[in-house]
């Protein structure tokens, strides 16, 4: 599918954010562009490394509580802390939260008492970039003449008429 007919889509579809894009072609470009949606991307080891050497909720610091993890007498915690703290402590590593077995690692220290929620939900804020739903649905910057041209477009037999 090209990029005039995957934003042929997307404008009949309707932004699943703002709705229905406006029937004005820069106005519907300006929507499509805006940075309203997110996505997860990984976590560089440095930031990673100044993510955990912070204080846990004002408590005290998160490597330290993960490091303590690793002497804990249930094995599988033992495990994912010794994990996490060398995840944390190896350079040029990346924490992908995207990935499902690392979302179980966390919710795993979580669940164990090792981090706090508020823990995870500051890991996933490190983790969460805002996008355009342009660049979500794999487009760059839309342009009115391209949300013009796309409009245009005949619909695909598969697609039915408008």
């Amino acid at each position: 599918m090209s990029s005039l007919e995957v934003l042929h889509d997307e404008l009949l579809i309707g932004h699943p954010v703002t709705g229905p894009y406006s029937a004005d072609a820069a106005t519907a470009a300006e929507q499509i562009n805006a940075l309203n949606r997110s996505q997860l991307v990984p976590i560089t080891s440095g930031e990673l490394l100044a993510w955990s050497g912070a204080k846990s909720d004002g408590d005290r610091p998160r490597i330290i509580k993960i490091e303590e993890g690793e002497a804990s007498a249930v094995e599988d915690v033992a495990a994912i802390c010794k994990v996490a703290a060398e995840t944390i402590r190896r350079d040029g590593t990346e924490l992908d939260l995207s990935r499902a077995d690392r979302v179980a690692m966390v919710s795993a220290l979580v669940a164990a008492g090792v981090l706090s929620q508020a823990d995870s939900d500051s890991l996933y804020s490190l983790a969460t970039q805002a996008i355009s739903r342009a660049e979500e649905i794999g487009l760059s910057n839309v342009k009115a003449g391209t949300v013009e041209q796309a409009r245009a477009l005949t619909p695909s037999p598969q697609q039915g008429v408008n």
